[in-house]
């Protein structure tokens, strides 16, 4: 797989996390779990300039996993707006595709 599909699989799975967590409802596990894949396969392809980031967003992707498991509505919510800041943040300071 390569990264730039990789990018588009991420993106898409993460904006089908968010609308739900807009909605107020729990993500679903297994979007969870395809977006915790998805991004361990980009920490992979991870450039030795961005691979400390990647690291970072995989183990936020984790953690939103755990309280996906754990029905944490309320630790939801700042996990998936840390990956969005830290998504912004590589997008705007990296070049990874």
């Amino acid at each position: 797989m390569r990264l730039a599909q990789i990018k588009n699989d991420l993106e898409a799975v993460f904006n089908k996390i968010k609308k739900t967590s807009a909605e107020g409802d729990l993500p679903q596990e297994e979007d969870v779990k395809q977006f915790v894949r998805l991004c361990s396969h980009m920490q992979t392809y991870a450039h030795e300039d961005w691979a400390f980031e990647a690291d970072d967003f995989l183990h936020l992707a984790q953690e939103l996993l755990q309280s996906v498991r754990q029905e944490e509505v309320q630790d939801t919510i700042p996990l998936i707006d840390s990956l969005e800041e830290a998504k912004t943040y590589c997008h705007r300071t990296f070049r990874t595709s």
